[in-house]
C-alpha cells in the first residue's frame, strides 16, 4: 500500500475513516490553492490542519512519533529550488515504481521546532534523500531535518541509509569546504543559532556520502531513473524472513539461481516442487532475497494454495501482487478475477522486470491467475513458482508472448544425512552436532525422520532439554508415524487425492515400497483404480518417484503417513483395518479366524514353523473383500467353494509340491506369482487353476522342478509368462500359440530348453521375449512376429542376416556372448526402431557406416571386442545416443573422430582399457557429457577442452594398485582421472610442475582420480567434488583441501607429502592410503572425524607405533595391512558401530584395546601379527560371525560362547 503525506496525501494513512476524510481534505487543499502567494503561513494554518489532522489525535490521543505511518523514502529539499521541477519528477517517477514516499510539506514548517508528522515522518522513513541545492543552507528547516536524519541512521545498527543527490552543487560545497554554505553558517552562528554546531557536522558527514551529480547541462531524466533504481534495488522491497538455521542449502540455491539465469533478457518461469516439508519455500525465499536486488520490483506471494480459499481468495492475491508491483493505486477497480488478468493483458507491468515468488500454488487457475502469460512481464522477469503437484506446472500454451514458455523444474530431494544430523542438532541441541551421549540416538531419529527437514526442526525442537527416557519414547512414535506437523503437511496432498488414487496410495505405502510396478498395476486395473491416472497424480503430488524405470519409491514420512491413515481405520484391532503389512498380526488374524470384510490386503511373509505353514480354508472365510495375498511356503487345507472371490494377486512363492485345497478357483485372480516354488507338471493345482480366466501374469521363475510347461490354452487374458531361471526346462507347450494377448515371454537362463514350438509365431502382439539358446534351433515361424519389440540372443551360434531381417521392428537387441558373430552386416542399419544395440563380447572386426542409420538409437554397448580397430565417423551420425561403450577394446588406437562432437546427447562415454591416443577438439561440444572414462588408456597423453556438465572423469595410464578395488562395500571405486576445460592438459614423461588451475572451474565435477606422477604442485580442487583419489602425488607442500567441504571419499596411493594439516575439514566418510610416505601421520588421528566410516591403510612407511582410533567413533569398517611400525590400536572401545576389523602383517603389533563393547562387530580377521599377545573381550562379541586368527603368536581368547558361522584358528 502506498502512503505518501504530501500536498496531495494518499487516501489511506488512516484507514480507519480515510473515505470520509478525502473529500475534508481536497477541500482545504483547494482553498489554500486559490490564496494569493502573499498570503502567510500562519494566515493558512487553520486550512492545513484540516487537511492533517489525525482523527485520533482530536479525540485527545496522544499518538508517540513511532506509531505513525511507516515510509520507505523521506525527501529533503529546499522547496523554492526544485520542489516543482526535479523534486516532483522524482517524486512521481518513485510512486509510480510503488515506493511508499514522504515528500516535505513547507505548509508543515510551524514554530521552531520539528513537528509531530515531520519527526514521525524521519524516524519511521527507511532511506533519505536529501536533494542539496544552491539555497539549501538558507533554509533552517533543511538543516533540522538533515541533522535529524543524521541522528536517525546512527542509530539504527544499519537498518536506515542517507542518499545524497548534489543538484548543481559540489559535494566540497556541502562539506562546507568553499564559501556557498559557509558564509551562510556563518550568519547564523552571529545570531548565536545554538543548533548550527549540529547543523555543520551533518552537512560535513553527509557530503562525505558517494550520491548523484547533477549539472545544469546535463538532463535530469537519466539521474531520476538511476536513483528510483538504486533505490528500489536497496529496499529489496518484501525480504523475506528465513530461518537462522540453514543448512545444507548452498548448492540447492546456486543450481537454482543457474537455472533462473539473471542476466538473460527473456522471461522465465521455473517451477520448485517437491513433498511437504522437504524445504520448497525457504528455499525460494532464500532465493528471492538473494537476487531481489536485480529487479525494478519483486514480490513474494506466500500460501497461495490456503489464501485462495478465502471467499475472493484469488481478487486479494492479485490484489497483493499488482499493489507491490505498482502500488496501491492500482488495485481500487479489481473486483473480479478477470479484471485482475484484463489489466495485466493491458501490459500494466510490461515496462518492469519483476521477481515474483508464489509459493504453495495447488491450483492451475491459481498460477494462470496471477501469472498467466509471459507477456504481461518485462524484459528479464523471473517467476518462481512452489508446489507439491508438478501438474500444475503444465499449463497449456504457446511458447511465444502470448502464452507460457517452457516452464524449468527443480525437483527438492531430502537433505544429505550429515546435513539432517546438523540441522537437528540446531534445534536439539542449539549446536551444529550432538553431544556424545546422545549421538547414537540423534542418529537413529533422523534416520526413521527420512532427512526431511520440516520433520527435522519440529522434533528436534521437541526434544530440546528433555530427558533421554522421552527421547526413546519420541523415536519408538515416530517408527510409527510422523510427527502431528509433517503429517498435517503431508495430508494436504493426501486429501487432494480421489478414491481410487487414495487406495493406490495407501497400497504402496503399507506393501509395496520398493518394488516393482508391474504386478501391483495388473490388481490396480482389475480392481477399476485406472493406475495409469493415479500413478501420475502420486507422481506430480510428489507422493511417489517411479526409480530405475519401474521401482516404487516413497519418503519414509510419507509411507509412514499411508501406515498411520490405515492404523487409525481402527487403532486397537487390526481385524478392522484394510490392510494388514505385519506378518504377525496377519498370522494371528488368520489362525483365530478374526478376518472380516474389511481386510483388502494381508501378508503373511516368510513362515518357519511348519504349523504356522498350514492355512486352512475357514480361515479365508470372512475375508471377502481380500483382494491381495502373500504368503511364502503357504499350504492351503481345506475346500476354497466360493472363497477369496475377491483375490487379485496371489504372492505364493516357494509354494510346495503338495496341494490339498479343493474347489480352489479365485475366479479374479489377474496375477498368479509362483516362483521359487517345487511344482512340476505333475502338480494338483494345475488342474484347478487352470479355469482362473483373467489370469494376466503367471510367474514361474526359478521353479527347478519344472520340465514341462502345463497346458496353457485356457489362460486366454494371459499377457506376461515368466519361466526365467526354469534350469531344468526342456519344452513348451505347443499351446502357447492359443495366447493372442502375450505380451511377454522370458525364457532367460533356461539352459535345457532345446526346442521351441512353430507355434510362438503365432504370437502377433508380442512385445517382448528373451530366447537365450541356439539359433538353428529357432522356429521358422519366428519371422511371423513382425511387432517383435524387444529380443535378446545370449547364443554362441547365430544367423545374424536371417534375425534382423526376421527383427524388423526390434527396439533392443541384445547379441553379447554371442562369440561366433564375425561380422556385422550392413543390413543391421535396417533397423529403424532400434533404441539399444549391445554387441559386447562378439568377434565383429569393425562397425559398418549404416551404424549411422539407426535415428533412434540410445545405447551402443561394444565392450570387450578384440577386432575393433577405430570407431567409423558415422557413429557421429547417431544423434539420439546417450550411451558409448567401447571399454576394454584393447586394439582401439588411434585418434577419436571429430564426428564425436556432435552427439549433443551423450551423456557417458567410456574408453577405458583401450589404446587411443587422442580425443578430438570437438569434445568440448558434447553439451551433455556427464563421465568420460579413460582409466586406463596408455597411449593417451593429453587430454583437449572439456565440457564443463562434466561430473564424473578417471584418466590413468596404467590400473591402480590393490587399496583402489578392495573395499567391503558394494560401491564403485574411481580409477585415477584428471580434467580440464581450458586448453590441453598433457600427461608426457617429462616433468610438470603441476597440474593446470583451470581444473578449478569445472564446477560439476564430483568424481576426480588423477595419477600425479612428475606433479610438483596440486592447484585448488573444484567444490563440488565428493571422491578424490590420488596416485603418486609427491609434494614438497601440503595439497589445500580446505574448500572441498563436500567430499566425503579420499584416497592416496603411493603418495608422499610433509604433513596433513587441514587435509580433513571435510566430513569424509572413506579415508584409505596405500604405499603412502606422510611423515607426520600421527596428525590423522588427533583429528574428530565423527563421519568416517571406512578405514584402510596399507603399507605406510610412517603410520605411529600407537594408532588411536577414539575420534573417529562411527567408523564401520578397518582395515590395516603391512605397517611395520604399528604395535598397538586404541581406542577401539568408542567403535559402537564397528562392523569389520582386519589386522594384517603387521609384524611388530603386541595388543589391542578390549573389543567387548563392540556389540555390532560382525568380522574380526587377524593374521600374520606374531606378536599379539591377546584379544581382550573378544567372548563377549554378541554379532560375531567370522573370526579368523592365523599366526598371532601367543594369542589367547575363548570363543566357545560365540555363534560363529566361520571360524579359522591357528
Amino acid at each position: 500500500m502506498t502512503e505518501v503525506l504530501t500536498r496531495s496525501p494518499a487516501p489511506f494513512p488512516y484507514p480507519h475513516d480515510a473515505r470520509d476524510r478525502v473529500p475534508i481534505i481536497l477541500t482545504a487543499l483547494a482553498q489554500i490553492q486559490t490564496q494569493p502567494k502573499q498570503t502567510s503561513l500562519r494566515d493558512r494554518k487553520d486550512l492545513v490542519s484540516v487537511a492533517f489532522t489525525d482523527p485520533a489525535m482530536e479525540k485527545g490521543t496522544n499518538s508517540r512519533a513511532s506509531s505513525g505511518p511507516s515510509y520507505e523514502v523521506f525527501l529533503c529539499f529546499r522547496g523554492v529550488d526544485t520542489r516543482h521541477q526535479f523534486t516532483d519528477c522524482l517524486y512521481h517517477g518513485m510512486v509510480d515504481a510503488g515506493i511508499v514516499v514522504f515528500r516535505d510539506n513547507e505548509s508543515l514548517h510551524v514554530g521552531k521546532e520539528i513537528g509531530s508528522e515531520l519527526l514521525q515522518a524521519i524516524q519511521n522513513s527507511k532511506i533519505y534523500i536529501p536533494i542539496f541545492s544552491k539555497n539549501y543552507a538558507s533554509s533552517h528547516w533543511c538543516l533540522r531535518e538533515l541533522a535529524h536524519m543524521v541522528d536517525c541512521t546512527s542509530k539504527s545498527n544499519g537498518n536506515k541509509e542517507i542518499l545524497p543527490i548534489f543538484l548543481d552543487v559540489e559535494p566540497e560545497d556541502v562539506k562546507l569546504k568553499t564559501n556557498l554554505y559557509r558564509q551562510t553558517l556563518s550568519k547564523r552562528q552571529k545570531t548565536s543559532c545554538p543548533e548550527v554546531e549540529s547543523w555543520e557536522k551533518a552537512l560535513t558527514e553527509v557530503g562525505r556520502i558517494k550520491g548523484w551529480n547533477w549539472k545544469k547541462d546535463r538532463g535530469q531524466g537519466d539521474l531520476i531513473h538511476s536513483v528510483i533504481r538504486t533505490v528500489s534495488a536497496k529496499l529489496k522491497m518484501t525480504h523475506e524472513n528465513v530461518t537462522e538455521h540453514l543448512v545444507g542449502i548452498g548448492d540447492r540455491v546456486d543450481a537454482i539461481i543457474k537455472m533462473l539465469d539473471v542476466g538473460s533478457d527473456s522471461v522465465r518461469f521455473l517451477g520448485i516442487h517437491g513433498m511437504g516439508g522437504v524445504g520448497k519455500t525457504t528455499l525460494a525465499k532464500v532465493v528471492f532475497n538473494e537476487l531481489s536486488s536485480n529487479f525494478d520490483r519483486c514480490c513474494f506471494l506466500a500460501d497461495v494454495r490456503e489464501s485462495s480459499k478465502d471467499n475472493n481468495g484469488k481478487v486479494k492475491l492479485q490484489k497483493q501482487l499488482l499493489s507491490n508491483l505498482l502500488g496501491s493505486h492500482s488495485i481500487a477497480q479489481i473486483c473480479h478475477v478477470n479484471d485482475g488478468i484484463n489489466m495485466m493483458n493491458k501490459g500494466v507491468l510490461k515496462s518492469k522486470k519483476v521477481l515474483i515468488v508464489l509459493d504453495d500454488v495447488d491450483e492451475k487457475e491459481q498460477f494462470r491467475s496471477l501469472a498467466g502469460k509471459c507477456n504481461w512481464f518485462g524484459s528479464g522477469s523471473r517467476i518462481i513458482v512452489t508446489t507439491r503437484d508438478q501438474s500444475v506446472l503444465m499449463i497449456e500454451g504457446e511458447a511465444t508472448s502470448e502464452g507460457l514458455a517452457n516452464i524449468s523444474t527443480y525437483d527438492v530431494q531430502e537433505m544429505e544425512f550429515g546435513h539432517a544430523l546438523k540441522l537437528f542438532s540446531k534445534h536439539a541441541f542449539r549446536r551444529d552436532s550432538p553431544p556424545d551421549h546422545r549421538i547414537s540416538l540423534s542418529k537413529d531419529i533422523v534416520l526413521t525422520l527420512g532427512k526431511l527437514p520440516l520433520a527435522l526442526e519440529i522434533t528436534g525442537s521437541s526434544l530440546n532439554s528433555k530427558p533421554e527416557a522421552l527421547w526413546v519414547d519420541t523415536l519408538k512414535k515416530l517408527k510409527e508415524a510422523p510427527p502431528m506437523g509433517v503429517q498435517r503437511k503431508l495430508m494436504i496432498s493426501y486429501e487432494r487425492l480421489d478414491y481410487a488414487q487414495r487406495q493406490v496410495f495407501l497400497d504402496i505405502a503399507c506393501l509395496f515400497v520398493y518394488r516393482d510396478k508391474t504386478y501391483p498395476f495388473y490388481m490396480w486395473d482389475a480392481c477399476g483404480y485406472y493406475p495409469h491416472d493415479a500413478l501420475e497424480a502420486l507422481v506430480l503430488t510428489s507422493l511417489i518417484k517411479i526409480k530405475y524405470g519401474s521401482t516404487l519409491w516413497m519418503h519414509d514420512q510419507v509411507r509412514d503417513l499411508g501406515r498411520d491413515i490405515v492404523r487409525q481405520e481402527n487403532f486397537n484391532d487390526p481385524c478392522e483395518r484394510s490392510r494388514v503389512w505385519n506378518p504377525e498380526e496377519a498370522l494371528s488374524i488368520l489362525k483365530w479366524k478374526e478376518g472380516s470384510r474389511k481386510i483388502e490386503a494381508l501378508s503373511l511373509g516368510w513362515l518357519h514353523d511348519d504349523e504356522d505353514l498350514i492355512r486352512k480354508h475357514d480361515e479365508f472365510a470372512n475375508l471377502r473383500s481380500l483382494r491381495f495375498l502373500k504368503g511364502k511356503g503357504v499350504i492351503l487345507v481345506g475346500d476354497f467353494n466360493n472363497l477369496l472371490s475377491s483375490l487379485r494377486w496371489l504372492s505364493w512363492r516357494y509354494c510346495s509340491d503338495q496341494f490339498e485345497a479343493t474347489n480352489f478357483h479365485p475366479t479374479n485372480l489377474v496375477v498368479l506369482d509362483l516362483s521359487y516354488s517345487n511344482i512340476s507338471e505333475e502338480w494338483n493345482g494345475w488342474s484347478q487353476i487352470r479355469e482362473i480366466s483373467k489370469l494376466k501374469v503367471l510367474d514361474l521363475s526359478y521353479c527347478k522342478c519344472l520340465k514341462r510347461t502345463p497346458d496353457l490354452s485356457t489362460w486366454g487374458s494371459l499377457e506376461k509368462l515368466i519361466l526365467a531361471g526354469c534350469e531344468n526346462l526342456i519344452e513348451i507347450d505347443p499351446s502357447i500359440g492359443k495366447l493372442s494377448l502375450l505380451t511377454t515371454l522370458d525364457l532367460s537362463r533356461c539352459d535345457s530348453l532345446r526346442e521351441v514350438p512353430e507355434e510362438i509365431g503365432c504370437l502377433q502382439p508380442s512385445t517382448e521375449i528373451v530366447m537365450p539358446y541356439p539359433q538353428d534351433l529357432l522356429p521358422k515361424t519366428l519371422g511371423d512376429m513382425q511387432s517383435l519389440l524387444t529380443f535378446v540372443a545370449n547364443s554362441y551360434t547365430i544367423n545374424l542376416p536371417l534375425l534382423i531381417a526376421v527383427l524388423a521392428n526390434v527396439r533392443q537387441l541384445d547379441l553379447s556372448e554371442c562369440t561366433d558373430i564375425k561380422v556385422l552386416p550392413n543390413s543391421i542399419g535396417k533397423l529403424k526402431s532400434l533404441v539399444k544395440l549391445d554387441l559386447s563380447s562378439t568377434s565383429i572386426g569393425h562397425l559398418p557406416d549404416s551404424i549411422g542409420n539407426l535415428k533412434q538409437l540410445k545405447v551402443l554397448r561394444m565392450r570387450n571386442i578384440s577386432g575393433i580397430r577405430k570407431l567409423p565417423s558415422a557413429v557421429g551420425l547417431l544423434e539420439k545416443l546417450e550411451e558409448l561403450d567401447a571399454s576394454a577394446c584393447c586394439n582401439l588406437t588411434g585418434n577419436i573422430s571429430e564426428e564425436i562432437g556432435r552427439l549433443s546427447c551423450l551423456r557417458i562415454l567410456n574408453l577405458s582399457d583401450t589404446r587411443i591416443s587422442g580425443l578430438s577438439t570437438t569434445m568440448s561440444r558434447l553439451s551433455s557429457l556427464q563421465t568420460l572414462d579413460l582409466a586406463p588408456c596408455p597411449e593417451l597423453k593429453q587430454l583437449p577442452e572439456l565440457p564443463p556438465s562434466l561430473t564424473c572423469l578417471r584418466w590413468d595410464p596404467n590400473k591402480w594398485g590393490s587399496i583402489i578395488g578392495s573395499t567391503v562395500y558394494e560401491q564403485e571405486t574411481p580409477t585415477p582421472a584428471l580434467p580440464s576445460n581450458n586448453g590441453a592438459l598433457s600427461q608426457q614423461e617429462t616433468p610438470i610442475p603441476a597440474l593446470p588451475t583451470s581444473i578449478f572451474t569445472l564446477s560439476q565435477l564430483e568424481t576426480l582420480s588423477v595419477s600425479c606422477e612428475n606433479v610438483e604442485f596440486l592447484p585448488q580442487l573444484p567444490s563440488s567434488l565428493r571422491v578424490l583419489a590420488l596416485r603418486l602425488l609427491a609434494t614438497t607442500r601440503s595439497p589445500d583441501f580446505s574448500n572441498l567441504k563436500n567430499l566425503s571419499t579420499l584416497m592416496f596411493y603411493g603418495c608422499s607429502m610433509p604433513e596433513f594439516s587441514g587435509i580433513f575439514d571435510a566430513e569424509l566418510k572413506i579415508f584409505r592410503m596405500e604405499l603412502c610416505k606422510f611423515r607426520k601421520l600421527d596428525a590423522l588421528f588427533q583429528v574428530e572425524m565423527k563421519e568416517l566410516r571406512s578405514l584402510m591403510m596399507s603399507r605406510c612407511e610412517f603410520l605411529p607405533e600407537v594408532v588411536d582410533l577414539s575420534r573417529m567413533k562411527n567408523l564401520e569398517d578397518v582395515h590395516l595391512s603391512n605397517c611395520k611400525l604399528l604395535v598397538e590400536i586404541r581406542g577401539l572401545e568408542e567403535l559402537g558401530s564397528l562392523c569389520f576389523l582386519v589386522v594384517k602383517r603387521c609384524r611388530s603389533m603386541k595388543g589391542m584395546s578390549d573389543l567387548s563393547k563392540l556389540k555390532k562387530l560382525m568380522e574380526l580377521s587377524v593374521t600374520d601379527c606374531p606378536k599379539l599377545r591377546s584379544v581382550e573381550g573378544l567372548n563377549r562379541l554378541e554379532s560375531l560371525r567370522w573370526l579368523t586368527i592365523i599366526n598371532a603368536g601367543e594369542f589367547q581368547g575363548d570363543t566357545s560362547d560365540l555363534n560363529l558361522e566361520h571360524s579359522l584358528i591357528r
